[in-house]
């Protein structure tokens, strides 16, 4: 079972009004990553009304201990992804390379980034979905379990609470 005390105390910091936008989501995905002994954690919106379209909020990868934000997705390039996440609202990708789901990254970003596995969890906002979290693993395959699952479901309950203070 993976401990929530991290995401309760950035919660209470971001009340306390000691933490911005940036800096919340910075340390959200590098909480999520050391929890989840993961290799990247990431945050996700939709641009626009359609939702055929995110911009990454933060991701954290552990190999160099860097974030970066800014990279868009299109639904035209990664349609099963976008269509999944829509339809399940999650994706539980142990061979990511492999997953009907997520196989559309394999060659521009899986390979490059030695990723194997990815679970995403939608985002929800006054009952509809905004975005997603994800969590990804290099190196190897790995058998996401329903405490990861959890984990980042209370992760993306506490990134909708987050949006709220943020202004929606």
């Amino acid at each position: 079972m993976h401990d929530t005390n991290l995401l309760k105390n950035l919660f209470g910091l971001l009340g306390e009004g000691k933490l911005d936008r940036p800096k919340f989501f910075q340390m959200l995905t590098r909480a999520i990553v050391q929890e989840m002994a993961a290799s990247r954690a990431s945050v996700w919106f939709y641009d626009g009304d359609l939702q055929d379209r995110a911009v990454c909020e933060s991701l954290y990868d552990v190999s160099d201990g860097h974030w970066s934000n800014g990279e868009l997705l299109s639904e035209d390039d990664f349609a099963d992804f976008f269509a999944a996440l829509r339809d399940m609202h999650k994706i539980v990708a142990d061979d990511a390379r492999q997953h009907a789901s997520t196989a559309g990254f394999s060659e521009s970003y899986f390979e490059p980034l030695n990723i194997y596995s990815q679970l995403s969890v939608g985002i929800e906002f006054d009952t509809r979905q905004i975005g997603w979290v994800c969590c990804e693993n290099c190196a190897e395959i790995r058998n996401w379990s329903q405490a990861d699952m959890q984990y980042l479901q209370q992760a993306a309950a506490m990134i909708s609470l987050a949006f709220r203070k943020f202004g929606g």
